[in-house]
């Protein structure tokens, strides 16, 4: 009960506190709450809990047309506007106590971070440049496979003395961030050929529970993400990808054999492998040496061995570090180009 309450107090000051003041305060008060911090005990241990606990109490809050679902479009940060939105929030739980541990069973905190396309995008036209070939993308842990349509998305990207315009220009889903390092350049559009992605559990945002959870995970104060996820779901429909769900070490190399020898393949995985144990990271590394073999693969990643993102060339087993980017912000809302 001890480390719950430290989770949840951690999670107020340093990860809400700026972000969402309503979670903030929430959290603040379901760490000195023991009927609470019992419940989130229902909560598996591979699931982050303030945000597993957060996204269920949005999800079914709008569902249920509760009288809680106001304090996410109201933005008051006055200390009564706040108890009473956590003695709203404390009326909902024991009310739909069963519904909420059958999320926490059910459902996964996994969101798919549109914005880290802003620094994928300059690679992926790098190396279709400089291969002079389509590519053919596999993601591992592509959730909805949202990354995967990064070539149909508009960018607005600022840098010290302008701001970069790339991408689809007609594109209705507009990424921006900042890039603090050198400047990018000769950022031109590039084909793909096809789109591959492998997830343990995939989202389908035609599923009306699925798209509807995925906004349950984007915190209440972050409008902008929500309309994002509205706007790309729609785009979504009309770009065709293979999702598939089960082990990657399987299900890549059976792809990979039917693949055509005219495109050229990129393996990526942002923010993923941090979950993968020391045996998984060997056996992808092994993985992409033996495919190397018969196709040269550009190896996109971070937190394999540290946070930097790599892009690294394998062929005939042999790699070649083509790039490090050293600083990159979690959710891609910045980065320092290298």
């Amino acid at each position: 009960m001890e480390r719950l309450a430290k989770i949840f107090k951690r999670f107020s000051e340093l990860e809400a506190q700026k972000s969402s003041p309503l979670y903030a305060y929430w959290s603040k008060e379901i760490a000195e709450d023991r009927e609470l911090l019992t419940l989130m005990q229902s909560i598996p241990g591979s699931q982050p809990k303030p945000n597993m606990f957060f996204a269920s109490v949005q999800y079914l809050a709008f569902k249920k047309n509760h009288p809680l679902k106001s304090y996410y479009s109201i933005f008051d940060r006055s200390e009564n506007y706040l108890e009473a939105s956590f003695f709203t929030l404390k009326e909902f739980v024991r009310l739909n106590e069963e519904a909420l541990v059958e999320c926490f069973q059910t459902k996964l905190v996994q969101t798919n971070e549109l914005n880290r396309s802003s620094y994928l995008y300059p690679i992926f036209s790098e190396i279709a440049h400089k291969t002079e070939k389509p590519l053919t993308l596999i993601e591992i842990g592509t959730s909805a496979g949202l990354l995967l349509n990064l070539d149909h998305y508009k960018y607005e990207i600022k840098e010290t003395e302008q701001i970069l315009h790339f991408g689809d220009f007609e594109s209705s889903v507009v990424v921006y961030a900042e890039n603090i390092g050198k400047s990018l350049t000769a950022i031109k559009p590039f084909e793909v050929s096809e789109r591959v992605g492998i997830d343990l559990n995939i989202v389908d945002l035609n599923k009306e529970e699925d798209y509807e959870w995925m906004q349950a995970l984007i915190w209440p104060e972050q409008k902008d993400r929500k309309e994002l996820l509205r706007k790309v779901s729609q785009l979504n429909k009309n770009i065709s990808k293979k999702l598939y769900a089960g082990d990657f070490l399987q299900l890549i190399p059976s792809f990979i054999k039917n693949i055509d020898d005219g495109t050229q393949v990129i393996i990526f995985h942002t923010h993923v492998a941090n979950q993968f144990n020391e045996s998984l990271k060997i056996n992808l590394l092994t993985m992409i040496n033996n495919m190397s073999e018969q196709h040269p693969i550009y190896h996109v990643y971070n937190n394999m061995f540290d946070r930097h993102l790599h892009i690294d060339y394998i062929t005939h087993s042999k790699t070649e570090e083509k790039k490090i980017i050293k600083e990159i912000d979690g959710h891609g809302k910045h980065y320092v180009w290298e």
